[in-house]
């Protein structure tokens, strides 16, 4: 096949039922236009990669790339952009709900301005708008709260950053990528805040559908790594999303210890087996938690869930130590419990983070 002018990215996880319906749009859609379709899945339990690879067999304008251990939306279209053979790349979601026949708004934008970087679909322009089957009123009041927080505090000009339809000079993207975060579900938002102001945008408003078969990928895990997101801008990217997940987990077992520790001392009255208990009560906490958010692509399970948690326990129990030592040796000298207390801490997360990612989840 020749050089493509326009490469699709369309990232999946269980959407087999919607694989022969998005194919049936673009091909209507793009009849024109010279183009590939990559499809990224990140090995759906229910046979996405399979469906497409049925389809591949009689085109070879379709691509699957099939990840194993890595799950991520926004490390699938990380992955899809760099894998694309044309200049520009479009990427939108396989549930039917982006209106693929955009796709040629889009491109005609680029063809009348070279200096243009991306195009984004947005539902909040003037012609922009949310199907009322596809969100209640509640979720689009949210959306639009959550949009304009997003905009205010990582200072995007966007009237829709946190949207999953758009189309990208692949190069302009590339320059930004190593600074992109591989975890999370809004990649849009992390590419125009790590830009700046250095890349041309212009908008196209679409209608937001109704999903037809499946389910919403929207979750409270969503959210948390959507703040995860802004509180790693806010840092300029020297902490990842995984890390602050890592640490929320971590509050999140000081109420536990806490709680804990308060009924025993109910019902023993003994301050260091109460205490004992609340901190394995809370190491335990922020194991299954970081198990199914932190980690949840690397989700452990079986035997290996159980051989995990010990191995949490050890390396907690030795993040403890170097808490105390540092905040100790920090308290030496500055005579600041507060400070101190907040190194040794700061240390032991660290610790704890770095040690069980390796060791617990074994990350690569």
């Amino acid at each position: 096949m020749n050089k493509p002018s326009l490469s699709v990215v369309i990232p999946t996880f269980n959407e087999k039922d919607n694989i022969s319906k998005i194919l049936e749009r673009l091909k209507e859609t793009l009849k024109d236009i010279t183009h590939e379709i990559i499809f990224v899945d990140d090995n759906s339990p229910d046979g996405t990669s399979k469906e497409v690879q049925n389809f591949m067999r009689a085109s070879s304008q379709i691509h699957l790339i099939h990840r194993i251990g890595r799950r991520g939306l926004a490390g699938a279209i990380i992955e899809g952009i760099f894998a694309a053979n044309s200049e520009l790349v479009a990427v939108m979601d396989c549930d039917l709900q982006h209106d693929e026949t955009k796709l040629l708004d889009m491109l005609n934008l680029f063809s009348s301005d070279i200096s243009l970087d991306i195009v984004i679909g947005s539902r909040f322009t003037e012609s922009g708008e949310i199907s009322e089957k596809a969100f209640s009123k509640i979720r689009e009041l949210g959306s639009k709260i959550t949009t304009l927080l997003i905009k205010k505090i990582l200072n995007i000009k966007s009237s829709d950053p946190l949207s999953g339809f758009f189309m990208v000079k692949k190069e302009t993207f590339l320059k930004s990528s190593d600074k992109l975060q591989t975890q999370g579900f809004k990649i849009l938002a992390d590419f125009l805040a790590t830009s700046g102001k250095s890349i041309e945008i212009r908008e196209i408003g679409y209608k937001f559908k109704n999903r037809i078969v499946g389910e919403s990928k929207m979750s409270f895990l969503t959210v948390l790594e959507l703040i995860g997101l802004v509180l790693s801008q806010i840092f300029q990217g020297r902490v990842s999303i995984r890390f602050i997940l890592f640490c929320m987990v971590g509050l999140s077992g000081i109420f536990v210890q806490l709680l804990i520790t308060g009924f025993a001392m109910l019902l023993i009255n003994q301050f260091p087996t109460s205490q004992t208990l609340g901190i394995v009560a809370a190491m335990t906490s922020n194991y299954f938690l970081n198990n199914t958010i932190t980690f949840q692509e690397r989700k452990l399970r079986s035997f290996d869930l159980i051989r995990g948690l010990f191995s949490f326990y050890l390396i907690c129990s030795l993040g403890a130590l170097i808490n105390i030592a540092t905040a100790s040796y920090f308290f030496g000298f500055s005579s600041n419990w507060l400070i101190s207390s907040f190194v040794g801490a700061c240390f032991g997360a660290v610790w704890n983070f770095t040690l069980s990612s390796i060791f617990t989840w074994k990350s690569k």
